[in-house]
């Protein structure tokens, strides 16, 4: 496969993955296809040298191989399956001057103006009554739904002079025109009703999240699509996992709500990957003392995106550490601790990019701008363990389409797929 090739696998995942929760379930029938088994938490688990993969909540997953003595450690690649997005209120439906509007509010950063003017859909997860028992689905409302429309110029003429849109007041998706009230009633519930050929009065909620119809695209070099952060991390890091030879200890977290602040059930902060760990080794006769060994022989990978240099906002950049796309995996150090890497994780994968003609790039923030964080300090400071955080160099991070370097999305691949195999 070449880095065409592995683009436009990468541009049909995420198109295939509208949400969270899309992301789990297209990157667990990758594994099964795989030979991978998938395990319950709430099951008792019969393990052996082998490949295994676990989710929790449909919206976070951990997948690992195990090839060689548990002392030895695991190799983690840890990325997160959420990005920003609207999330859709209770009782959402709203008549206003004509039309059906929908009560949202923000998820994460997202960079608001590229939102509108565009045609929306949604997207999530649904839980409903049957037989007695509560169930759950997944529907992804696979038409033009929504579409959430600017002012006129001729009204706002402030709106190319750094206007700020508010969230509470211009943000709200229009569904469709309406003559009264009433047509708007129970809207969404029978939608979504329609979509699971269920009783509305059976729905008894909802988790769904907006998401923009159209679909990825390769300019020349350069992929443009929504949610490359971090779904482009999923994306490298799964393919590294299925296609890295076997032989060692080798995992996967996929984790949620990273664009949050990550606390929470499915998130880097939970007990998530710890209790995983912790389970394996305690399958394996592992005591405490070699629980820690394990952890210690350990090492994740925090794979996020990073910032290239915007060609038309330089300024931006630290003046040493110029990103440029389509010239390597970035390497992030920030002296605040936001990044995780360290003088030795940064070695461990410089020696790998060394012996294989890698490119590797490094990412500083500019003294006189607070940057963001990712799931690496979580990870290391709840557990110990050797972390490095990296990225796929993107311009317009957080916007509703971003941008990448074929290039970069290959290589990463493959020197995830060295991490898994190689010291």
């Amino acid at each position: 496969m070449n880095s065409i090739d592995f683009s436009k696998d990468l541009i049909n995942f995420i198109d295939a993955s509208p949400l969270n929760y899309f992301a789990v379930k297209n990157a667990g029938e990758i594994l099964e296809a795989n030979g991978f088994k998938k395990l319950r938490e709430d099951e008792v688990w019969d393990l052996e040298k082998g490949k295994y993969y676990t989710t929790r909540d449909d919206s976070a997953l951990i997948a690992f191989e195990i090839g060689e003595d548990l002392k030895k450690g695991f190799e983690i690649i840890g990325s997160h399956t959420d990005s920003p997005t609207f999330k859709v209120k209770s009782n959402p439906e709203m008549a206003d001057a004509g039309f059906l509007k929908l009560n949202i509010e923000a998820y994460g950063g997202m960079i608001h103006s590229t939102w509108l003017d565009r045609t929306l859909s949604l997207a999530g997860k649904v839980a409903y009554e049957e037989d007695g028992k509560v169930k759950y689905a997944l529907v992804n409302i696979d038409r033009d739904l929504l579409t959430i429309p600017n002012a006129a110029i001729h009204m706002n003429r402030e709106i190319n002079k750094g206007y700020a849109y508010n969230p509470q007041d211009n943000l709200y998706p229009l569904v469709k025109t309406i003559k009264d009230r009433l047509e708007g009633e129970s809207y969404l519930l029978n939608i979504l009703a329609e979509e699971l050929a269920i009783d509305p009065e059976n729905i008894l909620d909802f988790d769904l999240g907006l998401y923009d119809r159209q679909k990825g695209a390769l300019i020349n070099d350069m992929v443009q699509v929504g949610r490359l952060d971090n779904l482009g991390s999923v994306h490298a890091s799964l393919m590294a996992l299925v296609d890295s030879k076997p032989g060692r200890n080798k995992m996967i977290l996929l984790s949620d709500n990273e664009e949050i602040g990550s606390r929470t059930r499915g998130g880097a902060a939970s007990n998530f990957l710890g209790n995983i760990l912790e389970r394996i080794a305690q399958k394996f006769g592992l005591d405490r003392e070699g629980y820690q060994i394990m952890i210690e022989n350990s090492m994740i990978i925090s794979a996020d995106q990073a910032h290239a240099t915007h060609p038309n906002y330089q300024a931006f950049a630290d003046p040493t550490n110029k990103v440029r796309m389509n010239e390597g995996l970035v390497i992030k150090i920030a002296a605040n601790g936001a990044y995780a890497s360290t003088i030795e994780t940064k070695a461990r994968l410089m020696k790998i990019a060394k012996k294989y003609g890698y490119k590797l790039q490094t990412f500083h923030n500019r003294n006189d701008k607070q940057g963001g964080s990712t799931i690496g300090p979580i990870t290391s400071t709840s557990l110990g363990i050797k972390a490095l955080d990296v990225g796929i160099p993107l311009l317009a991070m957080h916007s509703i389409r971003e941008l990448a370097g074929v290039d970069d999305i290959y290589e990463a691949y493959e020197i995830y797929k060295k991490f898994f195999e190689e010291d």
